[in-house]
């Protein structure tokens, strides 16, 4: 059931992806002033009031898409994996070339950046694969034992 899941999470977060590069490029870029209104006061925490732009707002989306997709895929390999960074890099060379026929400008540095955004996502899913057992056996192995009383 857990596999299933994580397989319908992936999918939604490739579907979103793939969305997202069919939206013309004003439909995009409006939606891209949507959420940059929305994070700016967060993101100005990080790179200071007045530097928030629409161009980080884009490559920000851009890194955290794919880092979601990776996390997703590194769930499902449970280790690191050729063919799980194969399909992530495959992936974001569709979304570039989608991006050709919907007249917006793919780029090769969003490629790298899409891929650098997975393999962040695959490294976090698996430490965390590594740390959460490793936690639950030391927390496990700590409890005391109850004495049988005589």
């Amino acid at each position: 059931m857990k596999k299933r899941i994580i397989h319908f999470l992936a999918a939604l977060t490739l579907a979103f992806i793939f969305l997202n590069s069919f939206t013309g490029q004003e439909e995009s870029a409006q939606e891209s002033a949507f959420v940059m209104r929305l994070i700016e006061p967060f993101l100005a925490l990080f790179v200071g009031k007045g530097n928030v732009t629409l161009h980080l707002v884009r490559k920000l989306a851009h890194f955290c898409e794919f880092a979601l997709l990776g996390f997703f895929l590194g769930v499902q390999c449970k280790k690191p994996n050729c063919g799980a960074l194969l399909f992530a890099l495959l992936t974001a060379l569709t979304d570039e070339t989608i991006q050709i026929y919907t007249g917006r400008g793919p780029q090769v540095q969003d490629v790298w950046l899409d891929f650098a955004g997975a393999v962040t996502g695959m490294i976090v899913a698996y430490l965390l694969l590594w740390i959460i057992p490793t936690a639950v056996r030391k927390y496990k192995n700590r409890q005391p034992r109850h004495k049988k009383s005589a």
